[in-house]
């Protein structure tokens, strides 16, 4: 994924011309009404590292696997019954383990990979990683190999919003909080709410640019877990009393009648730079997560190798199906923009 290195000059020169303040103030206008309640909106600090339109990572500080399991438990109450549960259970035992030779000893690169529920669901998702391989009394092998919180988070990378800079949680600033568990890479995304936010496209290209470059460059010296919720665009949910709308295009995509008792999940497509950090790392950590929900579930998935786009397409099916099969909610992923997820899309906004 080498970029030109004129193109990334060219792009760190006109994020630097940007007035800070007007770059933060179109940032926030991304938060959305129906993002978690735990972000709350944060005043421009020129002195924070996010509100500086140049900065597109910022490196974590790690303070304790106590600090990380506070913050995680504050912000899902169940963080401990369906998360933490799900990654120190008996049968990931041995996936802890691989994921830490991979990872640590051989220094190989894996990308941790969810449905886009919550905005928050990823960053909770690597919190039960990183707390689950730097628990106390965790060793790897027969040898008892061990790695500390703290060490383990500098491994450890979250691809968030750069919304996400603009918010709060627990009075503190939202990368803070992230940064006790892992380095935070700041994006834009590609998605309707950005256009609705009515952001300069070339900033928004700039931004993405440089981020990925400097992306690229932590993986190339491996040793990274990448954490990101994969799909573009926040997952779609369908009420049941809307399903009649799109039931002839549900029948044409699945070859049957759509389910008229209970609702259904769209998992939106891939966007091609997702794919390309995917197959970078080389190596996918599927989690399917529902933490919105009346039965909230965590299913981990085992570790993947990925060659090809079609990998990464398929890794998003198994999640979807996961999700089905322990919620009991229809979940589907789209591979592209097919008419029922267009379907869908208008009949939400409708």
């Amino acid at each position: 994924m080498e970029i030109d290195p004129d193109r990334v000059e060219e792009a760190r020169r006109l994020l630097a011309s940007v007035d800070p303040l007007t770059y933060y103030r179109a940032m926030a206008g991304l938060a959305r009404a129906d993002h978690s309640s735990l972000l709350q909106p944060l005043e421009f600090d020129p002195t924070l590292p996010g509100h500086d339109p140049t900065v597109v990572m910022v490196e974590p500080e790690p303070s304790g696997w106590q600090t990380t399991h506070m913050y995680a438990r504050a912000a899902f109450r169940e963080f401990d019954d369906v998360l933490a549960r799900a990654f120190s259970s008996p049968e990931v035992e041995h996936l802890l383990t691989e994921v830490y030779h991979r990872v640590v000893v051989d220094g190989a690169n894996v990308a941790l990979v969810t449905n886009h529920g919550d905005i928050v669901d990823i960053a909770l998702v690597l919190a039960a990683l990183v707390l689950a391989i730097g628990e106390r009394d965790r060793s790897f092998g027969v040898l008892g190999e061990r790695i500390d919180h703290n060490a383990f988070a500098r491994h450890a990378n979250v691809m968030v919003s750069r919304m996400v800079a603009s918010r709060q949680t627990f009075s503190v600033p939202a990368i803070e909080v992230l940064q006790s568990m892992s380095r935070v890479w700041l994006s834009v995304p590609q998605t309707a709410n950005r256009r609705r936010a009515k952001l300069d496209a070339d900033l928004v290209r700039a931004n993405n640019l440089v981020m990925r470059h400097e992306l690229h460059q932590r993986l190339v010296g491996g040793g990274q877990l990448l954490a990101m919720a994969a799909s573009g665009s926040q997952d779609l949910s369908l009420a049941a009393n809307l399903a009649q709308r799109v039931r002839s295009t549900w029948r044409q995509f699945r070859g049957v009648e759509p389910d008229h008792v209970g609702p259904s999940l769209h998992l939106q497509p891939l966007y091609d730079g997702t794919i390309a950090c995917m197959l970078e790392c080389r190596y996918v950590l599927p989690v399917a997560i529902a933490l919105g929900s009346t039965n909230p579930a965590c299913v981990v998935g085992g570790l993947t190798r990925v060659r090809e786009p079609a990998d990464c397409h398929a890794i998003m099916d198994w999640i979807a199906a996961a999700h089905e099969e322990r919620t009991g909610i229809s979940t589907i992923y789209h591979h592209h923009e097919d008419p029922l997820l267009v379907q869908v899309r208008d009949v939400l906004r409708s």
